[in-house]
């Protein structure tokens, strides 16, 4: 067994970190307009470098959904998209409009923004593989965005975790303060995680 894996038992229920790097009293809850609906490949829920799972602690309209699981498939409807609402699948396909200014103005809201997680590979396959996500609206963020996320190797120089993308998707579709919370959560959360690694592997 590996010392992370051994760890498990010391980690907090809720932020999912050793209890001594716990950063609970750091997280707090905004209320959205916004739904964000995250489809996670199973394998990642017990994972410490997962990102999304710091989305329900952060969102309260936010949900994550898993696929993967042979006993459980995942299907659209269990999104529950309701007519009022814009669905807009964030992930950079060709095809994707950019999030902006002009965007909103031609695609008013209210929005249900879904992002798959996981690594890139399995990030890429979810619209294919899952039927109904192909016609939804897909967009991306700008260019310009540049992540901050080193928990895991191998990452794409020009890519952003999970809630790091959910944060600037919602800079755009919500409002800038959100934004700088959420991302300042997912900084100490990043720090935190690579100081508890750090620890164990000493």
């Amino acid at each position: 067994m590996s010392k992370r894996r051994s760890t498990q038992g010391k980690r907090c229920l809720r932020c999912q970190i050793n209890k001594i790097l716990c950063f609970c009293d750091e997280i707090l809850m905004h209320e959205t307009l916004t739904r964000v609906s995250i489809i996670m490949h199973h394998r990642e829920k017990h994972l410490t470098s997962n990102t999304a799972k710091l989305a329900p602690l952060t969102l309260s309209n936010s949900e994550i959904f898993q696929r993967g699981l042979p006993n459980d498939p995942f299907t659209i409807s269990k999104l529950k998209i309701t007519p009022d609402s814009l669905p807009l699948y964030l992930f950079p396909d060709e095809d994707a409009l950019e999030l902006n200014a002009e965007f909103i103005f031609s695609h008013p809201g209210p929005y249900h923004l879904i992002i798959p997680d996981g690594t890139w590979n399995q990030a890429k396959k979810v619209k294919r593989r899952e039927p109904g996500l192909s016609e939804i609206l897909c967009v991306k963020l700008s260019d310009s965005v540049k992540g901050e996320y080193k928990l895991r190797k191998g990452v794409r120089d020009d890519g952003v975790c999970t809630f790091e993308a959910i944060a600037y998707a919602l800079e755009v579709l919500e409002n800038k303060k959100v934004s700088e919370d959420l991302l300042r959560q997912f900084r100490i959360m990043n720090n935190r995680v690579a100081k508890s690694r750090s620890a164990y592997d000493n």
